[in-house]
């Protein structure tokens, strides 16, 4: 959630779900957690009172939800349900800003997977990638799974997203090329083919395009999504030889891909 004055802008960026508003200029608010004693009268006859000991109301009457007592009248004396989060404060400049809360939003989001082990570590890889080549700052990689290798000869299924917006950062919203073979160039893990598909994987992308309606839309970005002048979407396509991509703004490219 952010706010601005057309320069500066102040984000606040969350690990958890939060309700947020701006009531005044200036300012934010955010609710960490909702905590209702009694009931809201929206349908549920029950409040919204998470409690630490886990107090229940089973058997109260309706009306008398929320009432601390016993069991059977609303429960017991309790404490408030714990909320524990970690809350980022980011102010810079609107460019900057808007580079910067992305990429920590996919941090907070997608922290690392921490492993353990015990005993002699000296056989062990202190540092491994499975990649050859780093994505670009604006691509993340989505999925990667073997889910799906009994439909696909064993193939596994790849996505890949671009973070940005259209206009949203100055350098880091335009569309980007990536080179899926350089990515995937390690021993293990080596790109040995890809066919695109829709975003789903059920279908390879040339057979939807070759049935699909033809929507007429409205470009609001002034040809920045589209590159064809009669308003329909034209992605630009897969280079299954030199196995690159060139993913626009917020654009999602799905693949079928076989690692060697």
């Amino acid at each position: 959630m952010s706010l601005d004055d057309g320069k500066t802008e102040m984000a606040v960026v969350t690990d958890v779900s939060m309700g947020g508003a701006s009531m005044n200029d200036g300012e934010l608010e955010l609710m960490v957690h909702r905590r209702l004693l009694v009931d809201d009268h929206r349908g549920v006859q029950e409040p919204l009172n998470e409690t630490m000991c886990g107090c229940n109301d089973i058997g109260a009457a309706p009306g008398s939800m929320g009432a601390h007592g016993h069991e059977g009248d609303g429960g017991c004396y309790c404490a408030g349900l714990t909320m524990r989060g970690v809350s980022y404060i980011v102010v810079d400049t609107v460019d900057n800003a808007h580079a910067t809360r992305r990429k920590l939003i996919e941090r907070l989001n997608f922290p690392p997977t921490l492993a353990f082990a015990t005993g002699d570590t000296t056989g062990m890889l202190p540092s491994y990638s499975a990649v050859g080549e780093a994505l670009p700052e604006n691509i993340k990689m989505m999925t990667l799974t073997n889910n799906y290798a009994d439909f696909h000869d064993g193939m596994v299924l790849l996505r890949i997203a671009h973070m940005y917006e259209v206009d949203e950062q100055s350098a880091l919203s335009a569309p980007v090329e990536v080179n899926l073979g350089k990515v995937f160039a390690k021993a293990g893990f080596t790109l040995q083919s890809a066919t695109e598909t829709t975003l789903t994987g059920n279908q390879p992308v040339a057979a939807r395009d070759a049935s699909a309606f033809k929507w007429e839309t409205e470009d609001p970005t002034g040809g920045k999504m589209y590159k064809s002048d009669n308003a329909h979407e034209v992605r630009t396509p897969f280079d299954a030889e030199a196995l690159t991509v060139t993913v626009r703004p917020m654009e999602v490219r799905t693949f079928i891909a076989k690692l060697a």
